[in-house]
């Protein structure tokens, strides 16, 4: 059972335990994979591209104590720029390596085109994310009555879907180059299915846009939290294991 700061009813429902748990678990877990991804991009290959570089509820409304509702969501409002922040980091840190691969010239503009694109998104995102309300402080403090705020469903839903437009775009773009590329056909499929991970995430990310529309109310985002934390952390897992073949090959060549 969790216990709340400052509340009378030790005894409310609340999801913190759970947010902890996997949010401690699959940060841990990205900690180790990125370390494993910089000992092999900077000592194994010995060539550190530039996407490892800078790669480094409450149920009830009630239950919340007044003294701990201004808090909570000024803390939300800090953590959506790590959010959005993170799911960009990601997805550039494959089309970086999708970069890194591409030949063709074609391939090469499309991708820049797409990161391009994908950044502009991220960061419009952004801005209107620190922006929903007016004025500002509205977003986290429960004693402005006046101004207003943009409708937070309908928004992050729309946001959640263009997002996942994203993630297809990105899982596909390698595809076309995998295919043309003269490699044993054992080794393209490896490739094929290591960048197919990636659909895990767009899982995750439907997964999401349900969590949000079920919100209930501001303090009702436990759900929507913990989805968030494993499409990161998963993004990051994934967007790092086709950097970890060196270091793969290397350990099946010493055992063999």
């Amino acid at each position: 059972m969790g216990w709340t700061f400052n509340t009378d009813s030790p005894d409310a429902v609340t999801s913190g335990p759970a947010i902890a748990a996997v949010g401690i678990t699959l940060t841990t877990l990205s900690f180790i994979v990125i370390c494993l991804r910089t000992y092999v991009r900077g000592w194994v290959v010995k060539a550190i591209g530039i996407e490892s570089r800078y790669g480094l509820g409450l149920h009830d409304l009630s239950a919340m104590p007044d003294q701990n509702v201004k808090l909570f969501g000024l803390l939300q409002y800090c953590g959506a720029p790590f959010y959005i922040t993170s799911i960009l980091g990601f997805k550039l840190s494959l089309l970086f390596m999708f970069l890194r691969i591409a030949v063709d010239r074609t391939y090469r503009i499309a991708i820049i085109i797409i990161a391009v694109a994908c950044t502009c998104f991220h960061l419009c995102f952004l801005l209107v994310q620190i922006n929903l309300c007016r004025p500002v402080a509205k977003q986290w403090d429960p004693a402005i009555t006046w101004g207003s705020c943009v409708v937070a469903v309908p928004f992050y839903t729309s946001m959640a879907s263009l997002t996942i437009v994203f993630d297809v775009i990105i899982i596909f773009t390698p595809y076309p180059m995998l295919i043309q590329a003269k490699l044993p056909l054992r080794k393209k499929a490896i490739l094929i299915c290591i960048f197919s991970l990636g659909i895990f995430i767009t899982i995750i990310q439907i997964i999401r846009i349900l969590t949000i529309k079920s919100l209930s109310n501001y303090l009702d985002s436990s759900k929507l939290i913990l989805w968030s934390m494993v499409e990161n952390n998963l993004g990051i897992i994934v967007a790092s294991i086709p950097a970890l073949a060196p270091l793969f090959k290397s350990l099946l060549d010493k055992t063999s």
